[in-house]
């Protein structure tokens, strides 16, 4: 039997952070994969994590406590938080980022402003607690470039040309020469690999960029990382986890296994389980997100960790099936917080502040399932439209596949869509006459500064308020969906498994996506999927290490 000190079930950034932390420990490695490509949720992410008092805000002045931190999330989650693993978080996501920065090559940069979920809870910052991860060349991966999961092409990489968050003030000032120079050097770049044969652009941005460089690191620190690799089954000895099976292949782990699957999204039982108006739930997660992991640990004897607050990250989704029966799948992070742009329901009639992290809850909350956002020709030319680019790039041939819907005129537009043409046109006048004041009394659109930041900041009074007038007309269906599931399994404080009796399952931990949510299901800010992830990966490796070198015995 193959045996290695640690098995690593997963390859995202918990995964892979996990499995950096224990080899440098000395401990021998194994990545085991189900995919075809390495990096799991990660790869397709905005890959941001949320660290309070990291060391980049402390060198650029940041004024922010881990006291008044704790205290916000505290009071976010409620009674049901647990105050250890919330204080496990606080602690060690600092101290992770300063040494991943040692001893790999992954690198954070400080997000631009980017405020808490939260505003009204005392202790919400808009800047200083967001890191994006600095931008990669895939060509120093070599070989390995090839097993990278790409990004999804209908969201932040249209045609293998990758954005960044950095990116976007550029776009929003485009054509001014300074945004023209700048889009230039990249389609210069993008053109040079194409020229050279790459399958995509070679400058990788986000969460793509991210496991980029944590990948890389796993290779330079001879961790052995498997893909097409499906775990079916943990190997259980005396009440001890002691490997895995990968068909049917037994691998021994000498110290400990790490369950880092990446959740249930895809899996139809239990999203029927978990998530509301499932059959019309559509998530944005890898489709070989099926619960292994969390299923893996329950036959184990693990044990989950009660009712979350919220099951999913929610995000607002659109659908458009290819001619080769693939599902392009679109969230819409940006698009519905700009001017023009409104959700309706089939009377017509608006029913939430479209710019809101937490639109999806109004959906859920009216029974809007699924619903249509609306735009006129001026917001699709100058902001896009879900798929649809700025400037209008893919307009026609998204019309053309049913994916965009339009008219010449809003009751027109309204009877293709199936919604009340009399409900419509009565929600677009009171939108236009809201545009002008520049206040949403509905539903208060644009009054925060977490809305005004993905609104446009040229565009007066109100940077998330515009006219809906300039014919033709266009709508998308949209969907509730989700960039990350919530239920795990029980883990303590360092990432062990607790069994159904309350005593950690020995031998097996959990992180990302398949422990259960340290959140309890309800994010703080932006950066609450991938920060815990790394985190709860890089508290797993530590024990892991610390057990082998017999410094931790478990309970």
């Amino acid at each position: 039997m193959t045996q290695y000190d640690v098995v690593v079930v997963g390859s995202g950034a918990a995964g892979l952070t996990a499995a950096l932390r224990a080899a440098a420990a000395g401990l021998s490695v194994l990545v085991l994969e189900k995919a075809a490509h390495f990096g799991g949720t990660t790869a397709i992410s905005g890959g941001g994590i949320w660290v309070p008092g990291s060391p980049q805000a402390q060198a650029a002045g940041v004024d922010d406590s881990a006291a008044v931190a704790r205290q916000y999330v505290l009071d976010v989650i409620g009674p049901s938080a647990d105050p250890a693993l919330i204080d496990a978080y606080l602690d060690t996501a600092p101290a992770m980022v300063a040494w991943l920065e040692r001893n790999s090559a992954v690198r954070f940069l400080l997000s631009p402003p980017s405020s808490d979920w939260y505003p009204d809870i005392a202790g919400a910052a808009d800047q200083g607690r967001l890191l994006s991860p600095q931008e990669y060349d895939g060509k120093l991966l070599g070989a390995h470039f090839a097993d990278l999961r790409p990004a999804r092409e209908e969201f932040n990489a249209p045609g293998g040309f990758m954005i960044d968050l950095f990116d976007l003030p550029y776009l929003a000032t485009m054509p001014s020469p300074k945004s023209l120079f700048h889009f230039g050097k990249l389609a210069a770049k993008f053109g040079a690999d194409k020229l050279r044969r790459y399958p995509r652009g070679t400058r990788l941005t986000m969460g793509n960029a991210l496991v980029a460089r944590l990948l890389r690191s796993a290779l330079d620190a001879g961790i052995t990382l498997r893909k097409d690799a499906a775990v079916d089954r943990l190997l259980v000895s005396d009440g001890r986890v002691t490997g895995v099976r990968v068909g049917g292949e037994e691998i021994a782990a000498r110290v400990g296994v790490l369950l880092a699957a990446g959740g249930f999204s895809a899996s139809e039982q239990l999203r029927k389980a978990y998530i509301p108006f499932a059959e019309q739930h559509v998530s944005i997660l890898p489709y070989e997100n099926t619960g292994d992991g969390m299923n893996m640990g329950l036959e184990a004897g693990a044990s989950l960790d009660g009712d979350n607050l919220v099951n999913a990250v929610w995000a607002v989704v659109s659908t458009m099936t290819r001619s080769d029966g693939y599902v392009a799948r679109y969230a819409h992070l940006i698009d519905m917080s700009k001017p023009g742009c409104i959700a309706v329901n089939a009377k017509g009639e608006r029913f939430g502040n479209e710019a809101s992290v937490h639109f999806v809850e109004a959906m859920h909350a009216t029974g809007t399932v699924p619903a249509h956002i609306i735009g006129d020709a001026h917001f699709v030319k100058t902001y896009g439209m879900g798929m649809v680019l700025p400037g209008g790039g893919g307009l026609k041939k998204l019309i053309a596949t049913g994916y965009v819907i339009e008219a010449p005129t809003l009751r027109e537009l309204a009877d293709k869509i199936g919604v009340d043409g009399d409900g419509l046109l009565s929600t677009v006048a009171k939108m236009n006459r809201y545009a002008e004041t520049g206040k949403d009394p509905d539903f208060g659109k644009g009054d925060t500064q977490i809305d005004i930041e993905i609104g446009d900041p040229k565009h007066k009074p109100n940077p998330c308020l515009g006219r809906v007038e300039k014919a033709p007309f266009y709508a998308i269906k949209i969907h509730p969906g989700d960039g990350s599931t919530t239920v795990g399994l029980k883990i303590d404080a360092h990432c062990r498994v607790i069994g159904t009796g309350g005593a950690p399952v020995a031998g097996l931990y959990a992180a990302g996506l398949d422990a259960n949510s340290i959140w309890r299901g309800k994010s703080p800010a932006h950066g609450c999927n991938v920060g815990p992830a790394m985190v709860t990966g890089y508290i797993a490796g530590q024990a892991m290490a610390a057990f082998g070198a017999e410094a931790l015995v478990p309970a």
